[in-house]
């Protein structure tokens, strides 16, 4: 979900907002495999030519290997260049192997050298992430693992290979992190992303959060940053992002850096001492608006003042491309669902599956779905066959327990639970 960070603070001024770093603006990342300690590149002209949707306009290397490439995909023209250099996983990395295969990451931690490829990301930057991922496995088709340097996360080189091969994009999850820095002393967390401001939207931040309740307000942070990037519209004043389990609205307003830490102690963790050396360029601090009245008059209330309400089942609303997304992808990947069940039949799956709600008219309107957790049965040779997990809330006809027949046409998501660990979708390179 995030990575921990121990912090110490000390008091400072409130620094100036710096200019983006090269890895902020662009999108950078490292490559490791064994054609990388050999500094080999041959056929990655040919292999990038064979890329569906490439247009490969120039091509330049030079004797040491660096060079740069020129392209065009999808109607959008791509500048990427390239060069090796020394390499050493640092320690944040190395917290993230429990999604890496382990004779992977023993492998990892022995790398030397990588293969930098950076790039920026045009106006539809789901597409421009996804070409980088492609023109990596074009390069080096046996790449282990991939540093994603802008968003500060190890990728496993299966994964890069799936999302690479896949005809849907890899999902707005995928183009940041979110890091939590702790403090042993107040047990106070900072969290806050990494990678969105390739995009070219800020990041996103909340600060006080209490330690214990860390696991669950961070959905709070994940929604906002998914949000403006599926709807590719950045937070002009506040949106409304959910509700709480009170019925109220949940208005999310954020706040420059330099303006949000105004609000809060001097010594907060996240304030003016952790923003001297980083952390001080394009980033927004989320605030809540509470009432109307509240939005109307001004009146930012921080997330931790009301972190009791953040941890009772929030219901954070999807939009419309999010929910698309996630059901392209089920659906690209169904077969990796198909044969990992068959061929292990200890494995259980669970089906999500758009139904049709009850229609005003009272027939099925097909155009407001309801989307529901079916466990699998078995497989048909048209589809499957599933029992309803619980009773849809506008599906009259329908109750908890029933059982049914659906295509892959009817998948909007999948979970596989394994003897170890649950997979879905985005997560299925770990079958």
């Amino acid at each position: 979900m995030f990575n921990f960070f121990k912090k110490k603070q000390n008091e400072v001024e409130i620094p100036q907002v710096q200019p983006m770093a090269a890895w902020e603006e662009n999108s950078y990342m490292h490559v490791l495999s064994n054609l990388v300690d050999d500094e080999n590149i041959d056929g990655a002209r040919e292999r990038i030519e064979a890329i569906e949707g490439v247009k490969l306009t120039e091509f330049n290397e030079r004797d040491d290997g660096s060079g740069n490439l020129t392209l065009e995909y999808k109607g959008e023209e791509y500048g990427v260049g390239f060069y090796f250099e020394e390499f050493t996983l640092e320690s944040l990395y190395s917290l993230q192997n429990q999604k890496i295969h382990d004779e992977d990451f023993l492998e990892i931690q022995e790398k030397d050298t990588s293969f930098v490829i950076h790039m920026n990301f045009n106006k539809n930057y789901f597409d421009s992430y996804h070409l980088q991922l492609k023109l990596i496995m074009a390069f080096f088709p046996d790449a282990l693992a991939v540093v994603d340097e802008s968003a500060e996360r190890l990728l496993s080189g299966r994964w890069v290979k799936l999302a690479a091969e896949s005809s849907v994009t890899p999902n707005a999850e995928s183009l940041f992190t979110v890091q939590a820095v702790f403090d042993d002393e107040t047990k106070k967390v900072w969290l806050h992303t990494h990678g969105i401001c390739r995009t070219g939207f800020s990041e996103f931040e909340l600060l006080d959060v209490s330690q214990d309740n860390a696991n669950d307000v961070y959905y709070l942070l994940n929604t906002v940053a998914c949000r403006v990037l599926y709807q590719n519209e950045a937070i002009e004043d506040y949106i409304f992002l959910g509700e709480f389990i009170d019925g109220n609205e949940i208005v999310v307003a954020p706040l420059p850096w330099n303006v949000a830490i105004e609000k809060y102690p001097s010594n907060i963790l996240g304030g003016p001492a952790d923003r001297v050396d980083s952390h001080n360029t394009n980033s927004q601090v989320i605030f809540l608006f509470l009432s109307e009245e509240d939005a109307n008059n001004g009146k930012y209330t921080k997330p931790s003042e009301v972190e009791d309400k953040l941890i009772e089942n929030p219901l954070y609303y999807y939009t419309n491309e999010q929910t698309d997304h996630m059901k392209f992808m089920a659906r690209d990947r169904y077969e990796l669902l198909r044969n990992a069940i068959l061929e292990n039949p200890s494995y259980r799956a669970l089906i999500k599956v758009g139904l049709p709600t009850d229609g005003e008219d009272g027939k099925p309107d097909y155009e407001n779905l309801e989307h529901i957790w079916f466990e699998l049965i078995e497989f048909t040779e048209e589809g499957f066959k599933a029992v309803l997990t619980q009773a849809p809330y506008r599906v009259a006809s329908m109750k908890e327990g029933d059982e049914g027949e659906y295509t892959v046409n009817d998948v909007t998501d999948w979970i596989i639970y394994t003897d170890e660990m649950s997979i879905d979708p985005n997560t299925a390179y770990l079958l």
